[in-house]
């Protein structure tokens, strides 16, 4: 009798410990409050009504790019959530900080170089699987936006961005993104097809003048300028906003992170991993 029942809890155990990744996959998708258009969001930003972009989903209780991580920022007031995107080896989408897995995973799978049925057989820490971004457009659809960037090893051509063309016209989400890249080749590849996607220039150098080189050369399509916090400055940000550029800095992690973003430099959108306090710093500094 109490083998039979020892049997018993074990296969419901069993049954049961997948669960908190199936149930996130089952569950309905959370909509964003409010939801407004892109062309709005990127019209009125500004110091007072930053954009505000949840960097990777909400990385501190969650594996980044899961749909536990989606659905947390989302939750918290989030408009945009962002997908990081690399081009497997049979040409699919996957949605990924890295290219190699290891670190999300535990398991040594790199992305460019496996197909996707080596891909789908590893998990994200939390059990949910390597989403493709098609997995997160048939999961979120329009209920949210997403700022997506095209990552790309060095030397490496616009055939992710290619990919990405095809994707965004397949399930109809020109209106629903902002396009990231460090690449201009990249960002002129995807402006050349889709005229109205406003995209965000991740800039990559060392100086104050190498910057101020970069955003008088830039191309004016471009929408946003994007630095990392601690190297952006008041000259700068002049500088960007006198050639018709929005300001972007990253990535915000603490209060002072906030401050230095909001109250000092007055950025016109910021990527942050604490949406909820971001968001609750925005509306207090009004």
């Amino acid at each position: 009798m109490k083998k039979t029942k020892i049997v018993s809890f074990l296969m419901t155990l069993i049954f049961f410990l997948p669960l908190s990744a199936t149930t996130v996959n089952a569950a309905a998708a959370p909509k964003a409050k409010n939801l407004t258009s892109i062309s709005n969001s990127v019209n009125h930003a500004e110091p007072d009504t930053p954009i505000v972009f949840s960097h990777r989903g909400s990385p501190y209780n969650n594996p980044d790019h899961s749909f536990s991580g989606y659905n947390q920022a989302i939750k918290d007031g989030s408009q945009y959530i962002e997908q990081d995107v690399w081009l497997s080896k049979d040409n699919k989408l996957y949605v990924s900080h890295d290219d190699n897995l290891k670190k999300s995973t535990g398991h040594n799978v790199t992305i460019s170089t496996s197909n996707s049925s080596q891909i789908d057989k590893v998990k994200l820490h939390n059990g949910e699987k390597i989403h493709q971004l098609k997995d997160v457009f048939n999961r979120y659809g329009k209920k949210v936006h997403y700022i997506i960037e095209t990552k790309k090893n060095a030397g490496d051509n616009t055939d992710t961005e290619k990919a990405l063309i095809k994707e965004l016209k397949k399930y109809g989400m020109t209106n629903n993104i902002i396009f990231q890249d460090q690449s201009l080749p990249g960002i002129k590849e995807v402006h050349n097809s889709f005229k109205n996607i406003p995209t965000l220039w991740l800039l990559d150098s060392v100086t104050e003048r190498q910057y101020s080189e970069q955003i008088e050369n830039a191309p004016r399509y471009i929408k946003f300028i994007s630095i990392k916090l601690d190297q952006w400055t008041p000259k700068l940000i002049k500088l960007a906003h006198k050639n018709g550029f929005k300001t972007n800095a990253w990535i915000l992690n603490t209060y002072n992170d906030n401050y230095d973003a909001l109250n000092t430099l007055k950025v016109d959108s910021v990527f942050t991993n604490n949406t909820k306090e971001t968001i609750k710093l925005i509306n207090r500094w009004k």
